[in-house]
C-alpha cells in the first residue's frame, strides 16, 4: 500500500453555534488541511497521484473558498446576514477613508464545493457551509472534496485531517470512512 499526504495553510475565523465555552465568540485559526492518498499500485509516472493534481483540484479550491473568511453554518448565516451586511458596510467603508476607494473583492470560489459557498454581506467575505463548522465536520467535508475530485478505481482518499491549532500544541481533527469489509 503506498500513500501521499499533501496539505495547505488557511487563515479564516469560524462560529461555533451553540457552544457551551469560548468557541460561541467569533474566533479564527491559521488551519492546515490535509489529505492522505492511497493505492495499491503505482501510476505510469511512479506515482498514487501527482502532488500538483491534488493541490490544484483539492487544496486550492479549498483555499479561494476560506482564506480570510468567516465560516459559519447555514442557519447562523440565516439568522446574521442582515446587520453582518450592515457591520461588513462599514468595515468595507474604511477603505475610503484610508485609500480613496474601495479597493478590489477579495479572492473567492465561484460556485459551490461539496455544498459550502461563499457570500459576501456588505462586502466582507464568509464560507457558507450545510452545517456548523467543527474542526471534525470540516475534516468530512475535506473527505468529500477530495473523493469527487481525486478518487477512482485506483486511488482511494484514506483520510483527511484538519488543524485548528498548531501552537502551542497542535489539535486536529481526522476523518476516515468507515470501511465496508463483507
Amino acid at each position: 500500500m503506498y500513500q501521499v499526504t499533501t496539505g495547505i495553510h488557511i487563515h479564516f475565523a469560524h462560529h461555533v453555534r451553540g457552544h457551551l465555552g469560548p468557541c460561541i465568540s467569533l474566533h479564527g485559526h491559521t488551519w492546515l488541511f490535509q489529505v492522505t492518498l492511497e493505492s495499491d499500485d503505482l501510476d505510469e509516472q511512479g506515482f498514487v497521484a501527482d502532488f500538483d493534481l491534488l493541490y490544484e483540484r483539492v487544496l486550492t479550491p479549498c483555499h479561494l473558498l476560506l482564506d480570510h473568511s468567516l465560516a459559519v453554518g447555514q442557519q447562523t448565516f440565516d439568522e446574521i446576514k442582515e446587520p453582518l451586511a450592515r457591520v461588513g458596510e462599514q468595515l468595507v467603508a474604511s477603505r475610503d477613508a484610508v485609500h480613496g476607494h474601495r479597493g478590489e473583492p477579495q479572492a473567492c470560489h465561484q460556485g459551490e464545493l461539496a455544498g459550502a459557498r461563499n457570500q459576501h454581506p456588505g462586502g466582507i467575505k464568509l464560507c457558507v457551509f450545510p452545517f456548523t463548522p467543527t474542526s471534525e465536520r470540516i475534516a468530512e467535508w475535506l473527505w468529500g472534496v477530495a473523493d469527487q475530485t481525486m478518487g477512482s478505481e485506483r486511488v482511494r482518499v484514506a483520510r483527511t485531517r484538519v488543524y485548528e491549532t498548531l501552537h502551542p500544541m497542535e489539535s486536529y481533527a481526522d476523518y476516515e470512512p468507515v470501511s465496508k469489509k463483507g
